[in-house]
């Protein structure tokens, strides 16, 4: 296991806080919470701001989710 860096720590509590804001109650397989964070963390890679990524992050959310 690899050591998180201060940067990869401060994007996870960034998606974090965007999927509580945009996708509360929507039902996905818990196997599929590293996958919304690897969408997060390509929206940040790609410059993508709060606004985006809420937007990216919610729309991979609605390709996964159960209900």
């Amino acid at each position: 296991m690899t050591k998180r860096t201060a940067a990869e720590k401060k994007a996870d509590k960034r998606i974090e806080a965007a999927y509580r804001r945009r996708c509360s109650g929507i039902e996905i397989d818990i196997m599929d919470i590293g996958r919304v964070f690897k969408a997060g963390h390509a929206a940040i890679a790609a410059g993508a701001d709060e606004p985006g990524l809420e937007h990216a992050v919610r729309a991979f959310v609605e390709t996964i989710r159960k209900n």
